[in-house]
């Protein structure tokens, strides 16, 4: 079960710490986030290129059977991946994994061609207003352009996704999980477990973990938990943008976030 995230800041360790009140998957602790694609390119032109070389020769009057050489090739890679990921769960639990970015998501059912993703989008107004004050040194911009460049790449995935996968992916809100226990309802079932017999309660008192402005006693960013209050109000801080900032939000990214469903 892998969930992927637009962007930094979008909810991923919210969703995962709700998966996990199952008991029925883990986290590869201590890696926690795999960024498995990150540079999976390289492992598609390895693919190519070795394939290329080597055994397309043997299959001169077979394409059909070559083009399943590369795909039995690239898959058993993924194979291996997961693999390295098993080696940090607990024996019987299932595999979770997280990873904030989609980054070469296109390469994701090609090496995984069995695995379920979740990949949660959050209102990119916000994430951008999080990240600015998580990660110092960067721009408004700089978040604002990299966002739009993460939405972009999920709206082509979801575009291009063969039929048979359609099935192992679904599209969730940050929003939604926070507002409606219906979207968790949604996703319990997708992954296979019962909302009947889901621990509800320690779902509503999930803790805050990794929040840029609701950090307890600490006066930096962390990844301990916090316990929430009335104060942690994560949808909607943008609204205390200037002009100036909604105005180049809405030039650099405004198309990516309606096509994702959100309203100005």
């Amino acid at each position: 079960m892998f969930i992927i995230g637009i962007h930094r800041r979008s909810g991923t360790n919210f969703l995962a710490d709700a998966i996990c009140l199952t008991s029925r998957f883990s986290l590869p602790v201590p890696l926690y986030e795999d960024y498995l694609l990150q540079y999976s390119n390289m492992l598609l032109k390895y693919t190519q290129l070795t394939a290329a070389e080597q055994y397309e020769k043997r299959f001169s009057e077979r394409p059909n059977a070559y083009t399943e050489c590369r795909r039995l090739m690239l898959r058993s890679i993924g194979d291996g991946l997961l693999a390295f990921l098993r080696s940090y769960i607990p024996d019987g639990c299932r595999i979770l994994t997280k990873t904030p970015d989609p980054w070469n998501l296109n390469n994701f059912f090609p090496l995984f061609p069995d695995a379920l993703l979740i990949i949660i989008v959050r209102d990119g107004r916000d994430c951008v207003e999080s990240a600015k004050w998580a990660f110092p040194g960067r721009s408004y911009l700089y978040w604002m352009t990299t966002w739009a460049a993460n939405a972009r790449t999920i709206i082509n995935f979801l575009k291009e996704v063969p039929p048979q996968h359609e099935g192992q992916l679904i599209v969730t809100r940050y929003e939604d999980l926070l507002s409606d226990e219906a979207e968790m309802n949604r996703i319990l079932e997708f992954i296979g477990c019962s909302p009947q017999e889901y621990p509800w309660n320690e779902f509503r008192a999930l803790p805050v973990r990794g929040s840029t402005f609701f950090r307890g006693e600490k006066n930096t960013l962390h990844w301990q938990p916090v316990d929430k209050t009335k104060d942690f109000q994560p949808v909607g801080r943008w609204k205390k943008w200037s002009w100036w900032l909604r105005w180049n939000f809405k030039r650099v990214a405004g198309a990516e976030l309606v096509a994702l469903g959100y309203r100005w």
